[in-house]
């Protein structure tokens, strides 16, 4: 690793931090930028702000890899050698751990978690180390590779970290996780069903105090479950919110957010089994809705390639047919199974049919802002050209944005492009560019001989025709947004 100048370190360093002169004191940034044109501040302050935070990724590496070597030096001091029984390596172990916790003045815990990490780093997931060091990832990324690969053989853990760490640097610590999340579901030797079955025996409540006379209550519990139970909470939670408006109490105006009305029915549901007044009524109509994302072969027996929990990820395909065969509807998404090619209404209609914007749902997972994680079944759709432009309605051209971001996008100095593979380019008033992809991108899959012999397909036919547009070619006023209905792809809303 090569490390930046120790002097810059030292400029940066806090007066009076180990090492540095007492009268040390931060540059005036501010006073120095301000005295650059506006164009040139912005640009330099954000890129002394990549800068910094490069090299604090460089350090947080070489941390690991000093507390590997000082483990290696603590277990000769211990007397530790190749001879030596597991006994004494795990004595010897101990013995650094709390020597390590006492140097970092943190508790034995926290020191025992980074000298375990650092042995992984520093050896099987080496590459994961540089990509630290080289500041392509932080450690919100490094902590998801290790969980994540923590029980899977050699070869396939290796591979995975190959596969995600290819374009890791344009992913956010979240949208990361959920690649590496897929990418372990797929790669992983044993069967998700029977990793499910097995982790389902571990299903429990836990009570966990907090501070200010509050608690957190948590459930593991089986995804679809969880997923459901949310969603209907959500239906609650806004039937409540709608009485309310219409009828407020006395003299009394309700002010509770949407979480805050979600807690309180969970609470008095749990607590009580029932609700008062309307919310009672509500809990006999409205029903949760769980969507899950089927590929074909996999609903009809023929491989067992995993399904998609909107809201979760990867669900085994056991329990996507189970939740099919109870589903009280399934919608199409017309994807074709070699190209992963969706069908496109082009120039002939401004709104979107909902077999299109159930693949985009799909496919996008959450906005594709930068960094945003709200659900695309909660943002609006968006023409990346706008039609008035010459922006056509095709999967090529549409995304999800939040509303927050939509706005952003149409009012503010940003800017974004698409790319193939639905890929969007974004770039910000600044001049910086990244880069956000799909959750699911729909990648060609390869024929297999249990595929074609047990599906009866022909797989050598293009893919079904995209059909009639349903609206007129007639883009909507000023301000308006798409509004789609939520679809499906051969999946299933099940209550």
């Amino acid at each position: 690793m090569t490390p930046p100048q120790t002097t810059e370190l030292e400029r940066l360093a806090p007066s009076g931090a180990p090492g540095v002169p007492a009268d040390a004191a931060f540059p005036d940034a501010v006073g120095e930028a301000l005295a650059l044109g506006e164009t040139d501040a912005l640009g330099e302050v954000l890129a002394d702000i990549a800068a910094t935070e490069r090299m604090i990724r460089w350090a947080q590496a070489q941390q690991v890899v000093l507390i590997e070597a000082a483990r290696r030096l603590h277990a000769e001091l211990e007397g530790v050698s190749g001879s030596s029984g597991a006994a004494e390596r795990d004595l010897a172990t101990r013995s650094f751990v709390a020597e390590l916790a006492t140097v970092l003045v943190a508790p034995e815990a926290t020191a025992g978690r980074l000298a375990a990490d650092a042995g992984r780093l520093v050896g099987p997931r080496a590459d994961t180390l540089a990509a630290l060091a080289a500041g392509a990832v932080g450690v919100a990324h490094v902590r998801s590779m290790l969980e994540l690969t923590r029980d899977l053989p050699a070869d396939v853990a290796a591979d995975l970290e190959q596969r995600a760490l290819a374009d890791a640097g344009s992913r956010t610590s979240i949208a990361f996780r959920q690649r590496v999340r897929r990418l372990r579901e797929r790669l992983h030797p044993e069967s998700l069903a029977s990793r499910r079955r097995r982790a389902a025996d571990e299903r429990r409540i836990h009570l966990d105090p907090a501070p200010d006379g509050m608690a957190w209550l948590s459930r593991f519990i089986g995804a679809e479950r969880a997923v459901a139970i949310v969603d209907r909470l959500d239906s609650l939670a806004a039937a409540s919110a709608d009485r309310a408006r219409q009828s407020p109490p006395a003299g009394l105006r309700d002010a509770r957010t949407h979480a805050q009305r979600c807690v309180d029915l969970a609470a008095d549901l749990l607590v009580s089994g029932v609700l008062d007044g309307g919310a009672a009524a509500d809990t006999r109509r409205i029903v949760p809705r769980v969507t899950v994302t089927v590929p074909v072969l996999s609903l009809l027996g023929a491989t067992d390639e995993p399904a998609e929990l909107d809201g979760y990820g990867p669900i085994d395909a056991e329990t996507a047919r189970v939740i099919a065969a109870h589903a009280p509807s399934v919608r199409r998404l017309l994807v074709h199974p070699e190209t992963g090619a969706a069908l496109s209404y082009g120039r002939t209609a401004y709104r979107v049919g909902a077999d299109l914007a159930g693949y985009l749902r799909v496919r996008d997972g959450r906005c594709r802002f930068p960094g945003c994680s709200r659900r695309a079944v909660r943002s609006d759709l968006d023409h990346t050209t706008a039609w008035v432009h010459g922006g056509g309605t095709d999967a090529g051209n549409l995304a999800h944005l939040c509303r927050r971001h939509h706005r952003l996008k149409h009012e503010s100095g940003w800017r974004v492009a698409a790319e193939p593979g639905g890929v969007l380019r974004w770039t910000s008033p600044a001049g910086h560019v990244l880069r956000t992809h799909p959750e699911v991108p729909f990648d060609p899959v390869p024929p297999s001989p249990r595929t074609a012999e047990s599906s009866g397909f022909d797989r050598t036919e293009p893919p079904p025709p995209g059909g009639a547009p349903s609206e007129e070619d007639e883009p909507p006023p000023p301000g308006r947004v798409d509004e789609v209905e939520p679809p499906w792809l051969h999946a299933v809303q099940a209550a």
